[in-house]
């Protein structure tokens, strides 16, 4: 994954403002659970996730 990552998080429609190191956190989740995913391209570049309840 590369090192220039770009986190943003909004909930119920608010900005909420994170720190580089919770934003690599969360992105190294995010992409190593997405990556080995079948019809995800090893160069991809943009993943969107939405979570409701």
């Amino acid at each position: 994954m590369e090192k220039n990552i770009e986190l943003e998080l909004i909930v119920d429609g608010k900005d909420i403002t994170i720190n580089k190191f919770v934003q690599k956190v969360i992105a190294g989740i995010v992409a190593g659970a997405v990556e080995p995913l079948s019809g995800v391209k090893k160069d991809w570049t943009d993943i969107e996730l939405t979570i409701k309840r």
